[in-house]
Order: structure tokens, then sequence, then C-alpha cells
């Protein structure tokens, strides 16, 4: 499976690995974990208080911000003209 994110991005991520009270973080690393025929799809993120956390990328913790109100409009007056 393939990664979803890449080193440098901003996500929100749960610190409790529980898909709960995601908090913004920074994706600092990008691998896969192959655990005997499985390969999981991880990241590790940097909170703002220096807090890692390592985590699946296709799961619940490991969410994309939702984009500002201001570039979906944008968005959609381009298209629209």
């Amino acid at each position: 499976m393939i990664n979803p994110y890449k080193v440098g991005d901003t996500v929100l991520a749960a610190r409790a690995e529980d898909g709960q009270n995601h908090e913004e973080a920074q994706v600092v690393d990008v691998y896969s974990l192959i655990i005997g025929e499985e390969e999981r799809p991880m990241v590790c993120v940097l909170f703002p208080d220096g807090q890692r956390s390592y985590l699946r990328s296709d799961g619940p913790d490991v969410l994309l911000p939702p984009e500002p109100e201001a570039e979906k409009g944008q968005g959609g007056e381009e298209a629209a003209g």
C-alpha cells in the first residue's frame, strides 16, 4: 500500500492512538512496517510540544487537516470562471 503522506505534511494526529482528539502535527518520517507478509504504511509525527508518535497512516489516527474556507471558495470560483 502506498503511504498517503510525505515528510513535511501537516496532519491531524491522535496522540492516544484511539482515532479521537486529533491535534495538528508535522510528518517527520514515512516508512512501511513489514510484519511477515503484511505491510503497513506508517508515519512518525512531531507535535508542537516536541512529542513524537509513530502511527499507522491508513487508519483513523492520522487525518489530513481540513482545507481553509478561503481556498475552497477560490477553487470553486476559478472552476466556474
